[in-house]
């Protein structure tokens, strides 16, 4: 029996109906995207699927309203520190934080209280690509009795705390709202201590040479603030407030330093006044110029006072006739005359003291008759080297009571403190 051969075109069917099937089948289970056949510029192929959504970079920098830390603190030690922990701070950012102890009335939050130590620090902001701090450390001292220390942020310091005063509130680090919310840690404030503040008041005075007093109120060992009051002459009163550890100064002048008071808590009542000080000074004064002449007619006393010398009074006694006062002020120029007559002198006392006795003595040019009043057969007035040599003795007299003025008068003016 003869059998045909198999035909070929039997089994090409059945293996393109089989190539059919399978590209059907992957048609309908691939994912809708998949219609599109054009192909996404933006499109960039992975090996593997992660499972998870990928981390972003974290920022360069962060603004200062944007910062975080985590903090530690200390009260009773008066110790504290801030870590930034999503910085540094942008260029130009800044963040101010301070720790401040107070001295206190009580161990729970009472007023008045008045600041012992503070530290104030900062973040800075960088610039790209450097470093900046990332923790501060603060220490200030707390005081041996009552006491609150706080932690704030920024550097506004209050002192004192009154009940007028402002407060911190959530400047506090570790507050629960506000900017102290923006870190993580214990509360960044403390009060307790033990034992009564006192101060330990002082007053040093010193005299100067122009009547005043200088008072210098020290609170200089004392753990609590001193109040002085001042009482002065002439109704003058001042209280005043030293912070422990601090110094103040108050002038009083030459009416109110007559006579003072001050008194303190803890402090013997200082008494006292203006006095004097050793190594004050005598101004200086200018010397007057002195002089006299005579005439035919007259006998003339001038004096001239220069703007730095002190006010002159003197008296000029002639030998006939009523006496003469002169005042010069500084600065100033005065005259006296007197008739001439035959015989007559003048005595000069006073702030100018003469000496004794000056004489007119008539000029060789007057005639006969101007003797000024001489009696007629009394002879000649002297003349030549006799009347030269008393002239100049009378002018050596007169410059010697103008030197003694001077000696006087500085004793009289001389500044006293």
């Amino acid at each position: 029996m003869i059998r045909p051969q198999p035909s070929p075109r039997r089994p090409l069917a059945v293996a393109a109906a089989a190539l059919a099937g399978l590209a059907t089948a992957f048609a309908f289970t691939a994912p809708a995207s998949a219609t599109n056949t054009s192909p996404s510029p933006m499109a960039s192929p992975t090996a593997t699927a992660s499972p998870s959504t990928p981390t972003q970079p974290a920022p360069n920098c962060v603004k200062a309203a944007d910062a975080r830390y985590t903090h530690t603190f200390d009260g009773p030690k008066g110790e504290a520190s801030i870590t930034l922990t999503n910085g540094p701070l942008c260029e130009g950012e800044e963040q101010e934080l301070a720790l401040v102890s107070y001295v206190t009335p009580s161990a729970k939050f009472t007023v008045p209280q008045y600041v012992l130590g503070k530290s104030v620090k900062k973040f800075a902001g960088v610039a790209a690509g450097e470093l900046g701090l990332a923790t501060l450390d603060f220490r200030v001292e707390v005081p041996n009795c009552y006491t609150q220390v706080d932690f704030v942020f920024g550097s506004t310091i209050i002192d004192p705390l009154t009940d007028t005063s402002d407060r911190y509130g959530d400047r506090k680090v570790g507050s629960p709202s506000g900017i102290g919310a923006r870190s993580t840690g214990p509360q960044g404030w403390y009060n307790g201590g033990s034992g009564s503040c006192s101060a330990a008041p002082e007053v040093i005075a010193q005299s100067d040479c122009e009547g005043t007093v200088e008072l210098t109120l020290v609170n200089r060992t004392g753990n609590a603030a001193a109040t002085f009051t001042i009482t002065g002459s002439g109704g003058f009163t001042e209280t005043v407030t030293v912070p422990m550890r601090k110094i103040e100064t108050r002038k009083l002048n030459p009416e109110q330093a007559q006579k003072i008071t001050v008194t303190a808590k803890g402090m013997k009542d200082f008494t006292g006044g203006w006095e004097k000080p050793e190594d004050c000074q005598q101004p200086e004064v200018g010397a007057p110029d002195a002089s006299y002449e005579s005439t035919c007619d007259e006998m003339i006393f001038r004096i001239s006072n220069p703007e730095d010398g002190a006010t002159i009074t003197s008296t000029f006694t002639p030998s006939k006739g009523e006496a003469k006062t002169l005042t010069v002020e500084p600065g100033r120029t005065g005259s006296v005359s007197f008739k001439a007559s035959k015989g007559l002198t003048v005595t000069v006392t006073g702030d100018l003291d003469s000496g004794g006795p000056l004489a007119w003595e008539q000029p060789k040019d007057c005639d006969a008759g101007g003797a000024g009043g001489g009696e007629p057969g009394e002879g000649l007035p002297v003349t030549g080297a006799a009347a030269g040599g008393i002239a100049a003795g009378a002018l050596a007299l007169l410059a010697a009571g103008a030197a003694l003025f001077v000696v006087a008068r500085r004793r009289r003016i001389r500044f006293t403190a």
